[in-house]
């Protein structure tokens, strides 16, 4: 598996859900609630709402990285969420944007927040 990049944003979202086992999805979204790009895997396919989750949980966020910021604890790179059913792995991309994978099966969590780290850069570059 390489990460030279593939030169799309979708393709990369694809790659970090086809790589993480459970992953239901994966979403690029800015911390304004909008999606940029979203790849949700074949059989989650209208069993969950990525876009919804996602967007309920980007202004939480913004309050987690003014409050880090706030007790300098530096810029925020990371934030999960972990419930019953569900794990949200974010990385922060930049100030505007973000990526998440949403897990079904949390033992697959630091695969998916490898996954989302090594793809940042590429991400980031195709915005």
């Amino acid at each position: 598996m390489t990460f030279e990049s593939p030169r799309m944003l979708g393709d990369q979202l694809k790659t970090i859900v086809d790589n993480t086992p459970g992953a239901a999805g994966a979403i690029l979204m800015g911390f304004d609630g909008i999606a940029v790009m979203q790849h949700v895997a074949d059989g989650a396919q209208g069993e969950v709402d990525l876009e919804s989750t996602a967007m309920e949980f980007s202004f939480r966020f913004m309050e987690l990285r003014r409050a880090a910021q706030s007790l300098d604890m530096g810029d925020v790179q990371d934030i999960t969420v972990k419930g019953d059913r569900q794990t949200l792995v974010c990385r922060v991309l930049s100030d505007e944007y973000f990526v998440a994978v949403l897990l079904t099966e949390s033992a697959f969590l630091g695969k998916g927040r490898f996954l989302l780290r090594a793809s940042a850069p590429g991400l980031l570059a195709d915005l």
